[in-house]
């Protein structure tokens, strides 16, 4: 669902590009584009270097540990992906800033298919670069669900032992049942008069 929102994204971009984009307003913001390309990617290679995250692996419930590793690898997946969309972006966009579009301008349709590819190149790159936001905010719940249980689970177990170790003392101590006095019935009265 989110690869199909984050495609049709791309789609409207590479129709506005193609629609409404020129070689010479491409020119007048090639610039800008590289530098923000350029740091969503930088930001994406600080995210890919970061790893796993650091938790005590064995207070972790072996089956909620698997899910966490195995979303940790998929977004890493993810950064990869995106990776690779905006080096070919920086790329074109490298391409036409050197050439000023001028081989693309004289062929027919070729501008409108350049600038509609970079238009869907650049909101594919955008798109996905807030999936990744919201799946790096999935993956920071997760971890503090992971670690709220794992924390809740020390309590009880510590509770536990001190439960048991306090009627252990106590039985150790040999403390016993205070005798009870001999329960006796009242006397009827009823029956002497």
């Amino acid at each position: 669902m989110i690869r199909l929102a984050t495609i049709g994204v791309a789609g409207i971009w590479g129709y506005v590009f193609s629609r409404w984009m020129s070689f010479d307003l491409l020119q007048e913001i090639t610039q800008p584009l590289i530098v923000a390309i350029s740091i969503m990617a930088a930001a994406l290679l600080v995210r890919l270097n970061r790893g796993m995250p650091t938790l005590d692996w064995q207070s972790l419930e072996v089956a909620d540990r698997k899910l966490l590793t195995q979303r940790i690898v998929e977004l890493s997946q993810e950064y990869m992906f995106v990776l690779a969309i905006e080096f070919a972006t920086l790329l074109l966009l490298l391409l036409i800033s050197v050439t000023a579009g001028s081989e693309v301008r004289e062929l027919p349709y070729a501008s409108e298919i350049t600038l509609g590819l970079l238009g869907a190149m650049l909101g594919l790159s955008v798109s996905r670069m807030a999936y990744i936001v919201w799946r790096d905010t999935d993956i920071i719940r997760l971890q503090k669900k992971l670690i709220d249980d794992s924390a809740d689970r020390q309590a009880i177990e510590k509770a536990s032992r001190e439960a048991i170790t306090t009627a252990a003392s106590i039985r150790a101590a040999g403390l016993k049942d205070p005798s009870k006095p001999e329960v006796t019935s009242w006397p009827d009265s009823s029956q002497q008069q």
